[in-house]
C-alpha cells in the first residue's frame, strides 16, 4: 500500500515542473529572444504616464533579461494584437465595461494620471500565460510601491 501512495505522489509530483505554466511559451520565448512586444495605448491629450510606464518595463526587463519594443496605438488594435501573441503585454487604462476585460488578463495597475481626467495604468496580458502573468504582477506591485526604483 505505501509504495503506491510513494508512486502516486511520484507520478503527480513529475507533472508539476513548472509550475504555473505558459500553454503558448511566452516567459520562456522573452528569455530566449530577449525582447517583449509592448503596446502603449495612447490616452490623447493626457500625459501618457511614461515615467510610470519606463519604471514598470525596466523592472521587467531585468527580470526577463530583455528589451522592451513599444509601439503607441488605440486599444481595440492593440488588445486584438494580444490576443493573437501579437504583442506579450499592453499597458493603459481600460473601462470596466470594455468587452476585453473579459478576453485578457487585468493585473494590478502600475498608477494613476489624473489630469486632465483621471486615469488608471493597467497592464494587460494574454489569458491562460500565466508564468508571464505572474512575472508581470509582481513587477507591478513592486512598481506601484516604489521598490527598487
Amino acid at each position: 500500500m505505501k509504495w503506491r501512495l510513494a508512486l502516486g505522489a511520484a507520478l503527480t509530483l513529475a507533472g508539476c515542473d513548472r509550475l504555473p505554466r505558459d500553454p503558448d511559451g511566452t516567459l520562456d520565448r522573452i528569455r530566449a529572444e530577449q525582447r517583449f512586444r509592448v503596446g502603449l495605448i495612447a490616452t490623447g491629450d493626457a500625459p501618457t504616464g511614461a515615467e510610470l510606464e519606463s519604471v514598470f518595463l525596466g523592472r521587467v526587463a531585468r527580470a526577463t533579461g530583455a528589451t522592451p519594443l513599444l509601439k503607441q496605438g488605440a486599444s481595440e488594435p492593440l488588445l486584438l494584437e494580444l490576443e493573437e501573441g501579437g504583442l506579450d503585454l499592453v499597458i493603459g487604462p481600460l473601462s470596466p465595461e470594455s468587452p476585453w476585460v473579459d478576453r485578457v488578463a487585468l493585473l494590478r495597475p502600475i498608477g494613476e494620471i489624473r489630469a486632465p481626467q483621471h486615469l488608471v495604468l493597467t497592464p494587460i496580458a494574454r489569458k491562460g500565460e500565466n508564468r508571464w502573468i505572474m512575472l508581470l504582477e509582481a513587477e507591478a506591485r513592486a512598481t506601484l510601491a516604489g521598490e527598487g526604483s
